[in-house]
């Protein structure tokens, strides 16, 4: 997985965090209820705030792209830029916000008992006045922005057919997905990735080469449905079976890897050498039933077919 795959799939992240405080935001403007601390959140020259981080993410790695085609520096850009106007947009709205929740009503007592007044009172009211006009033109700037900046950002991914750290990124929270690209999963993996199933199956393999085989097993689970196709049981029993290994259940785990290994036909060489060194824990720490199971099952790996054309290409190279 490259630096520039892994530091996309955290913008995702990031953005779709910094869309749903946007909206969360909006709506609780206009019932009356927000908080200075959730638009603080969103902005603010801190890494606690989603878009500072964004803004920062962006910058990093579009503006020095060396690898990039002329087409994806242009979409890149266009994005690092409407990243950088968001974040300014929604800092003018901290600071009408601020301006208007925090001096306007210590001002409005002081008029009202009468320690405020003349022109200097007259000029903050008037100040406190665009303030909040401000803050309602950003608010409504920054919601019209932020969809220009999310449909910008899928033209980015569209260039990365084939990266399993921006898949996992979306995969990971459906709802959230859902609610900040305006489409179902199944269709905006389509969009991106060819198939709804391709993207699972990037997204799922990326869970697996970093060995989060509890999460992948998760995912499968929750979106049974959605990734038909992109799964096959030989392959789930290997899931499970590595799943069972990390909990500290061998012989669990060996029943599952032998489903795997006697009737699978999908054994890529990442696969088998965890499962290798899974076995190879149950034959050295197991009882002496889970030890004979697990020479058996080492050797049928060892004589699978795919490792014996592996085998067999190597010694030709040599």
């Amino acid at each position: 997985m490259s630096f520039q795959e892994r530091q996309l799939a955290q913008i995702v992240r990031d953005f779709m965090e910094a869309y749903d405080l946007a909206e969360d935001i909006a709506s609780s403007l206009y019932s009356g209820d927000l908080e200075f601390e959730a638009v603080r959140s969103l902005v603010s020259e801190s890494e606690h705030s989603a878009l500072y981080r964004l803004k920062e993410e962006t910058h990093a790695l579009f503006r020095f792209d060396q690898t990039a085609s002329k087409e994806e520096l242009q979409a890149e850009e266009l994005f690092d830029l409407a990243v950088g106007a968001l974040f300014h947009e929604a800092m003018r709205f901290r600071e009408g916000y601020y301006l208007t929740t925090q001096y306007g009503p210590r001002l409005d007592s002081m008029m009202q008992a009468g320690v405020a007044r003349g022109p200097l009172a007259i000029s903050f009211r008037r100040a406190f006045e665009a303030g909040r006009q401000r803050m309602r033109e950003s608010a409504a700037e920054s919601r019209e922005l932020f969809d220009e900046t999310r449909d910008q950002l899928l033209i980015v991914l569209q260039h990365l057919p084939n990266s399993r750290a921006v898949a996992r990124s979306l995969v990971e929270n459906p709802a959230l997905t859902e609610r900040v690209f305006g489409e179902s999963l199944r269709d905006l993996l389509a969009s991106i990735f060819g198939s709804a199933s391709k993207g699972y199956r990037l997204a799922l393999d990326g869970l697996i080469e970093s060995g989060h085989f509890g999460t992948a097993l998760h995912w499968l689970e929750r979106d049974r449905n959605e990734e038909i196709g992109a799964f096959r049981p030989g392959e789930l029993s290997f899931i499970r079976g590595m799943k069972a290994h990390y909990e500290g259940s061998p012989s669990q785990a060996l029943d599952h890897l032998e489903q795997w290994i006697l009737k699978s036909d999908a054994q890529p060489c990442a696969w088998r050498r965890v499962a290798a060194r899974a076995i190879e824990y149950a034959v050295n720490n197991g009882e002496a039933e889970l030890t004979q199971r697990g020479a058996e099952l080492a050797r049928a790996l060892r004589n699978s077919p795919e490792q014996a054309a592996g085998n067999a290409e190597t010694e030709t190279v040599t």
